[in-house]
């Protein structure tokens, strides 16, 4: 499953829980058609590990981890990863 385009609605910081969230649209092209999923990406500095969420959609494990190397690669990603002026309102 190939994701075409990340786009990265915002960030924050969760200091209960100890991980940065990243809330994403996710754009899949298959032929001709486009899926568009949301989803909640989720990094835990301590553990130095990633979780994705995606609403209203399931996937397996491998397919989840399959999209987070996807998008931890994507430069749209990683540019407001570097970002911390990019946050959700809380």
């Amino acid at each position: 499953m190939e994701i075409t385009e990340v786009i990265v609605e915002g960030s924050g910081f969760d200091k209960e829980y100890n991980f940065n969230n990243y809330a994403l649209t996710l754009v899949f092209k298959n032929n001709m058609t486009e899926k568009t999923v949301r989803a909640n990406l989720r990094y835990y500095p301590s553990e130095k590990e990633w979780d994705l969420n995606p609403i209203f959609y399931e996937y397996t494990k491998d397919e989840k981890q399959a999209m987070i190397e996807q998008i931890i690669h994507d430069d749209n990603f990683k540019s407001a990863f570097q970002n911390t002026d990019n946050y959700l309102d809380h």
